[in-house]
């Protein structure tokens, strides 16, 4: 490979070995503060919050909180400051709660259907058995809309 294309990058200065085990000993605590968590999570969210919600990590105080739908995620951002308060009861300080959109796989309904079905059947196709005349003009419409209007959408909008 070219050197030019490769990625520059400055070198790394090397840290003493008693540097990288006192790094070592600080992300064993925030792992054993993030298990505490995991183990006090229901009581800390609530059940039903639990399901939707998991604390992923603790970096440098930041916890970081997963959460599959967005208005989980919007709950937990109005009460940030309550479930600051209600960790820090346990013992574990923070200096604020990052709180991001992870959709979890197992959520998410994936349904590997035929492709030509799914269009087939897709909403906004309007199938053929659904069209029938308006009465007022003979054009074209669903039958949804002269059921609601007595009328088709474009005969409907020259009353208003």
């Amino acid at each position: 490979m070219n050197p030019q294309y490769q990625p520059k990058s400055k070198p790394r200065s090397a840290q003493s070995l008693q540097n990288c085990l006192v790094d070592l000993k600080r992300s064993w605590r925030e792992l054993d503060k993030l298990s505490q968590l995991n183990e006090n999570w229901k009581t800390i969210v609530g059940n039903e919050l639990s399901k939707e919600c998991k604390p992923l990590k603790i970096e440098h105080k930041v916890l970081t909180i997963a959460v599959n739908h967005p208005q989980w995620r919007q709950a937990l951002i109005y009460h940030k400051h309550r479930l600051k308060d209600t960790i820090s009861r346990i013992g574990i300080s923070l200096k604020e709660i990052k709180i991001i959109q992870n959709y979890d796989e197992k959520s998410i309904n994936i349904n590997f259907e035929d492709p030509n079905l799914v269009w087939e059947n897709h909403p906004i196709r309007i199938k053929k058995n659904n069209i029938v005349k308006c009465v007022f003009c003979n054009c074209p419409a669903t039958k949804g809309e002269i059921s609601r209007w007595g009328k088709c959408t474009f005969c409907w909008r020259k009353k208003v």
